[in-house]
């Protein structure tokens, strides 16, 4: 099994400090993806990855994708392989509770109800045979937007999902997702990705921006920052089952290194963080 993360930042702190020292704390084989551009793109992710896919790894290797500046892990391989044999599908992505990036229109696309205590897909981490993989992302080099008619039905009255939330891998993959779900699973109970990010029950694209910049501005005092840290500090009491956690918000980030830079991130977690390893991480340089 090779875990796989994409930087264009190789001194990205989270990335260093966090992600690299947790991959050699659980035995994991970690692969960094330099990407040498000058402006990355979230979208940029799925054609390094095609390229790495069909030119490095074996079909039947076992890949685990995870996002390079927000995520740690605290569970290995001999965790990992388990967990994931036993989903159904041969394709696995975290999940979580938002309907990021789309809002309520995601609603309108998720059969039924929402099931589990993730409902919605999240990119951030996923795991999946090379083949698998590499064989979605081929199928699918663009948003398969116009599969819904519902996306259809508001393009028409000039609301463009593709032009809205086009800049998102994660808008990208839960489209996918929903035409395959024979073939990619969501991890809805955390058995192997955990979201760590703020609950939004109604996603709104300028509120997210308007609280990140805010932060900008006035740092620790801001109203978002005191409550990300008060809602952090509760849910990291203690570890759950999953291998990997995702710190997915600006804010959550902010607080995961102010915690690290203060000692006060649990024992569970800095044991793993904390553990010299001789191991590096491959890096393979892009142009």
């Amino acid at each position: 099994m090779r875990v796989v993360t994409i930087a264009s930042d190789l001194d990205n702190r989270f990335l260093n400090e966090l992600l690299i020292p947790s991959c050699a704390g659980t035995g994991l084989d970690l692969t960094i993806l330099h990407a040498r551009r000058r402006f990355f793109q979230f979208t940029d992710k799925r054609t390094i990855l095609t390229e790495y896919l069909a030119r490095e790894a074996r079909p039947d290797e076992l890949i685990l994708f995870t996002d390079a500046y927000d995520t740690l892990f605290v569970r290995g391989p001999e965790y990992i392989e388990p967990a994931y044999r036993r989903f159904a599908q041969p394709v696995v992505f975290g999940a979580e509770p938002n309907s990021w990036p789309l809002g309520v229109v995601g609603f309108a696309l998720y059969p039924g109800h929402p099931a589990g205590r993730y409902p919605y897909l999240n990119s951030g981490g996923f795991i999946g045979p090379a083949g698998e993989l590499l064989e979605l992302c081929r199928r699918y080099p663009t948003p398969p937007s116009g599969r819904f008619p519902v996306l259809d039905q508001l393009r028409g009255h000039g609301y463009d999902t593709d032009l809205l939330f086009g800049f998102s891998d994660q808008y990208h993959w839960t489209l996918v997702q929903l035409l395959e779900p024979a073939s990619i699973g969501l991890d809805r109970d955390a058995d192997l990705f955990e979201y760590h990010g703020p609950a939004m029950p109604n996603v709104v694209l300028k509120e997210v921006v308007r609280e990140r910049e805010e932060f900008k501005v006035r740092g620790r005092q801001s109203p978002g920052y005191r409550l990300e840290r008060r809602r952090l500090r509760e849910r990291l009491r203690g570890p759950g089952r999953a291998a990997q956690l995702h710190f997915a918000s600006y804010l959550s980030k902010a607080v995961a290194l102010d915690l690290l830079d203060e000692g006060l991130l649990p024992d569970w977690i800095t044991r793993v963080c904390g553990s010299r390893s001789s191991v590096e991480p491959a890096i393979h340089t892009l142009g």
